[in-house]
């Protein structure tokens, strides 16, 4: 079964085998991203208007990015090449920075008063404008049109937004040098209860499709691609299938496995497959009572028996009791058996649309070739509208305390048993600029994020 991942704050994330753990001071550990995901972190930030995120997640593994190189001009910033790169949220990928909710962020205490936050935003200085080398790209091809070009000299790469303009899906291209080739799909998927359909789903659909009909094409993958990375992550608010290759037709393979699983999926049609993933009752011998089985269902009962998981579930709740995120979008295993196959069927046509998703290339290959693959598939479906906005959290107007109750072993003699403590504020209700995210999540790193 998949491993359940987490941050500090409300973009925790569910994701399928074969992770490799770090970064042991947070509850959960991250998988490493393929490094190409990671840098596309610090190029979309310089791409996409802050209109629908204030998660932290904006900070560059890169000590020479505009953003940092200001910061040091103003005296804001002191470190080296190796330093700097952990002001990166480890794992936080081009998703984040793209279609992350508005419910403001989630960060631990000692933070500074919003008028000093500004201030310290206001220190940062831009850095000089990147020479961009002439190179034309289409600026109309297959179905779609140009929207937004840039160049960005850290990474020598040019980064493309293109509009699809049948079903108005969103697609950044990076165009570089960079042999390892990424393609990803990003669907924003909130939830309404805490019974997983995204995680049941995230899981389901890669196990065939239209055009791949077979048991588990995702397993096929691990074992005979060539791909430097292949996985799928939920989140409390979207849905995440990225994969990677450094060899072009194993890549566009991928590509093309991923594209017909997520918009074509033959789980939606065979209830085996989400009684298999998510929930099922099981007996052994006619001796033996019922029990309830399924692959998503024995993941949460593991997560659900950690205390940090636990802990840290409440922490987002109360600090979010209005909106998407008091629900556990991986799944309570107390709800999960309340999901019926027909809410597993609408939530897939609700939001796996093309209007609801957000995908993105990067690498050497040909930047055209790109936009001709993906309108092959989003040509087949129409516009239309998809609410799958995540509210805003309006903020408390007082403090409040909020106690509960976890497993534990005995306590030792003389104690007054085990317990866990936090102190955590909702700072925005609105959008915060990239500056003032890039200082907090410093911020965090020095208060927080070393021994000393």
């Amino acid at each position: 079964s998949c491993a359940r991942k987490s941050e500090h704050q409300v973009a925790s994330r569910y994701c399928c085998p074969t992770r490799q753990p770090f970064r042991k001071r947070q509850s959960y550990c991250h998988c490493k991203l393929a490094a190409p995901l990671t840098r596309l972190l610090g190029l979309v930030t310089r791409m996409v208007p802050q209109t629908t995120g204030s998660l932290s997640g904006v900070a560059t593994r890169h000590s020479g990015t505009p953003i940092l190189q200001g910061l040091r001009q103003a005296g804001k910033v002191r470190c080296s090449s190796s330093s700097s790169g952990s002001l990166a949220r480890s794992g936080r990928s081009l998703a984040a920075a793209w279609t992350s909710s508005r419910a403001g962020l989630l960060r631990p205490c000692l933070l500074p008063a919003a008028a000093s936050r500004r201030s310290l935003a206001a220190a940062a200085v831009a850095a000089p404008a990147a020479a961009e080398p002439a190179k034309m790209f289409s600026k109309e091809a297959h179905g779609f049109e140009l929207v937004q070009q840039q160049f960005v000299r850290e990474y020598d790469s040019h980064v493309l937004m293109y509009k699809h303009k049948k079903t108005g899906a969103e697609l950044i291209s990076v165009v570089n040098s960079d042999e390892n080739k990424t393609f990803g799909a990003v669907f924003r998927t909130p939830v309404s209860d805490s019974t997983g359909i995204p995680h049941i789903l995230e899981h389901s659909v890669l196990c065939g499709s239209r055009k791949y009909p077979i048991k588990e094409p995702f397993v096929e993958l691990m074992k005979g691609s060539l791909n430097t990375f292949l996985n799928a992550f939920t989140y409390p608010d979207r849905t995440c299938y990225p994969v990677a290759s450094t060899n072009a037709q194993d890549f566009y393979n991928l590509v093309d496995v991923y594209l017909d699983a997520v918009l074509h999926p033959r789980c939606v049609s065979d209830k085996r497959t989400f009684e298999q993933e998510g929930w099922h009752l099981e007996l052994d011998k006619p001796s033996d009572l019922l029990t309830y089985k399924g692959v998503v269902f024995n993941e949460m009962k593991g997560v659900y028996s950690s205390p940090d998981s636990m802990f840290y579930r409440v922490v987002q709740q109360a600090l979010f009791p209005d909106n998407s995120y008091s629900h556990d979008s991986g799944g309570d295993p107390e709800v999960i058996p309340q999901l019926t196959f027909e809410q597993f069927q609408d939530f897939h046509a609700r939001y796996y649309h093309p209007s609801n998703g957000r995908f993105w290339f990067y690498g050497d290959d040909d930047a055209t070739k790109r936009l001709q693959i993906l309108d092959a598939f989003l040509s087949e479906f129409d516009a239309r509208p998809v609410d799958s906005e995540v509210e805003t959290q309006p903020l408390l107007p007082e403090p409040r305390t909020v106690t509960a109750h976890y497993a534990a072993g005995e306590a030792e003699e003389g104690s007054d048993g085990k317990a866990y403590a936090s102190l955590n504020w909702v700072l925005t209700q609105e959008p915060l600029d990239v500056e003032t995210e890039l200082a907090l999540g410093f911020l965090d790193y020095l208060l927080l994020g070393t021994p000393a």
